[in-house]
């Protein structure tokens, strides 16, 4: 079993049944549905699409909503057009949308840039791929800032802007996210991405919405800020898990200091027993390519051996013309990669929550390699016991017990766990040898294997964590150490 989770960006290059169908059957474990991008109610169909294919598949499928974020973006327009290098190009702030957009003028969205910037400064879009230099700026809001091109290429509606060393004043849930969020509650997300989290209070307004709405959705926060690395470890004791979002992060800092604050990212969710993603051009090549180049699969394959979760396509799936083939190539790089790694412990010693649930995770995994155990079963209501086990990463598959087809979705991003759906018991002992059952029908769990099963008492999954047995399964399929 695949322990590194893929994520696949949906678009208009992979939204069709079809395409969706062959990404998650390749090896897709989360569908992210990316809200900087069209109408939120657009996205309604797409999640009635993926929640179709449960059945086909034979298991519930993850949706992560990824919010806009209070990020600089282009004004909507038609078509693409080419900025010209060494040409001068007028920024349109405060205009939402241009209908006569061309290379000498492009809207942006945010009327108050036009106040920030100054003579001199740098403006990157596209994820930096276009710098412009300015030249003029009205210092007020909602003018027209006259930019000169210093690098050129195509651009398109809704395209990020980066300036670095500049703190835009903008909250970090906007009116556009807020209906985003609110759609995305209403439709079902398992997960919630906060984007350009810049300190632990950039979360509140997401998780204070759920909770209002009665969910349990757990919150990612994307690090794409420099003050988020300045405010990292309150950053990540607040969040339920954190993404590496290396194509703004990759404008706001020094490119050279990418790779360095990734692994400070890894390293701080990994003592925390946290999900971490890894994204942005992971595979970027592949968007017009069929085959990524040398360098983009070793630099998936590095995020693996250091400690990723979870690694993301973007563009690949979204617009790419290529989506199946570069959710293919993922998975083998994966496979490849964790198949020439030693199995190596992790001992999270900085968990700032749930630490009785911990501490019992912790039993269970330590039982497992003492007793040379072939799986880790874990009862869960809403998800958080798999994933400490998890982050033990010890070297077997998990798999998650739940009645709740919501957290059977959620633990599709936890590494190394698969899911399956039992009704629960009075007594939890009972709900467990009935999971077992089912992983002995589905081929998952063979005789002569043992297993080390976590629960809740009396009850497997509503109680709190509390409960470690050992079963094994006799020559017989029977049940051994069943009370």
């Amino acid at each position: 079993m695949r322990r590194t989770r893929i994520i696949a960006t949906i678009g208009p290059a992979s939204d069709s049944k079809e395409i969706l169908g062959s990404l998650l059957s390749a090896g897709v474990d989360v569908c992210r549905l990316n809200y900087s991008h069209g109408a939120p109610a657009d996205k309604s169909e797409i999640y009635q699409r993926i929640r179709g294919f449960e059945e086909e598949l034979g298991h519930p499928t993850c949706i992560l909503a990824d919010l806009p974020g209070p990020k600089l973006r282009l004004g909507d327009f038609e078509g693409v057009i080419f900025l010209k290098q060494d040409s001068i190009v007028e920024l349109h702030c405060g205009v939402a949308e241009m209908a006569d957009v061309s290379p000498e003028k492009v809207p942006v969205a945010y009327p108050g840039l036009s106040a920030e910037l100054q003579a001199g400064d740098p403006v990157l879009i596209a994820d930096g791929l276009i710098r412009l230099m300015v030249k003029s700026t009205p210092n007020c809001a909602g003018g027209v800032v006259i930019c000169e091109v210093e690098d050129g290429g195509p651009v398109s509606a809704r395209k990020g802007i980066n300036v670095p060393g500049t703190m835009v004043d903008l909250p970090a849930i906007g009116p556009r996210d807020e209906a985003a969020l609110a759609h995305a509650i209403e439709a079902g997300a398992d997960y919630v991405a906060v984007s350009y989290v810049r300190c632990a209070k950039d979360l509140h307004p997401a998780k204070e919405a759920i909770i209002a709405a009665g969910m349990h959705i757990p919150v990612i926060a994307k690090i794409e800020h420099p003050a988020a690395l300045i405010n990292l470890d309150e950053i990540l004791d607040y969040a339920d898990a954190v993404m590496v979002a290396r194509g703004d992060l990759g404008v706001e800092i020094p490119l050279e200091e990418v790779p360095v604050v990734q692994q400070r990212i890894i390293d701080g969710a990994l003592s925390r027993g946290m999900v971490v993603i890894v994204a942005t051009q992971m595979l970027e090549s592949m968007t017009y390519n069929p085959r990524p180049t040398r360098a983009e699969a070793s630099d998936v394959s590095t995020a693996i051996r250091h400690g990723a979760t979870a690694v993301m396509l973007s563009g690949e799936t979204a617009s790419g013309d290529y989506p199946l083939v570069a959710v293919e190539t993922m998975a083998r790089i994966a496979e490849a990669t964790e198949n020439g790694l030693a199995i190596q412990g992790i001992n999270p010693s900085s968990l700032a929550k749930f630490k009785s649930t911990r501490a019992v995770a912790h039993a269970g995994v330590e039982l497992a390699k003492i007793a040379k155990a072939n799986r880790i079963i874990v009862a869960t209501e809403h998800g958080n016991a798999p994933r400490l086990v998890s982050g033990y990463n010890p070297g077997i598959p998990i798999t998650a017990v739940t009645n709740r087809i919501r957290a059977a979705r959620r633990s599709h991003l936890l590494p190394g766990v698969d899911c399956v759906i039992v009704e629960e018991h009075e007594r939890g002992s009972i709900t467990m040898q009935n999971a077992i059952i089912s992983l002995l029908n589905s081929g998952r769990v063979k005789v002569n294997e043992i297993i080390v099963v976590i629960s809740g008492s009396p009850l497997a999954m509503g109680g709190p964590t509390s409960t470690v047995r050992l079963y094994r399964i006799d020559a017989n399929g029977e049940i051994i150490g069943a009370e």
